[in-house]
């Protein structure tokens, strides 16, 4: 069972964080896009933007192939964890400061920061939590049989439909129709 809810947590986690590091060096345009947004959403100052945006796409890309190296998953989850504390407080201070930005969490967003994004990184912090709790408590440890394999698709498919709830949630918002705006 243990091993069952790691592999789903570990896909959760992993495919995540790679299509978030992946969205913003698709090309030169998604980078230098991701690095304008680091000043115009969450505000960092220009100076910093240009050396914070590698360091924080490294920091997607090592949490995604940490969590699924045995040996370095406590810490995986705990920089997964961090990163979505950090980007949490990123997307409350834009919805305080009434920023209308498409968020660049998890890649291009098309619509202002607001509760569909913060739903999304509350959901992938419990995921990288208890993904963090059974790596510690050793669960998971062992071989990776069919059980696992389609705990770990089952775990891709969350984050998939996590990383593009804000599109989910814009589908599910009636149409604008005659005499409505």
């Amino acid at each position: 069972m243990s091993s069952n809810l790691m592999a789903w947590c570990q896909a959760a986690v992993a495919v995540a964080f790679a299509a978030s590091a992946t969205t913003k060096v698709t090309g030169r345009a998604a980078y230098t896009a991701f690095r304008r947004w680091l000043t115009a959403g969450p505000g960092v100052p220009a100076r910093l933007a240009a050396p914070l945006a590698p360091v924080m796409i490294a920091a997607e890309a090592a949490t995604a192939v940490a969590v699924v190296v045995p040996v370095l998953a406590p810490a995986g989850f705990a920089a997964a964890v961090v990163l979505l504390v950090v980007f949490s407080a990123g997307v409350r201070s834009m919805m305080r400061r009434h920023v209308t930005v498409p968020c660049r969490c998890f890649g291009a967003g098309r619509g202002a920061p607001g509760v569909p994004h913060l739903i999304r990184n509350g959901a992938l912090l419990l995921i990288a939590i208890t993904g963090g709790v059974v790596a510690i408590a050793g669960g998971g440890a062992g071989s990776f049989g069919p059980d696992e394999a389609v705990a770990a698709l089952a775990g891709a498919a969350t984050a998939l439909l996590l990383v593009n709830l804000e599109e989910i949630v814009a589908l599910a918002r009636p149409m604008p129709g005659p005499g409505r705006s």
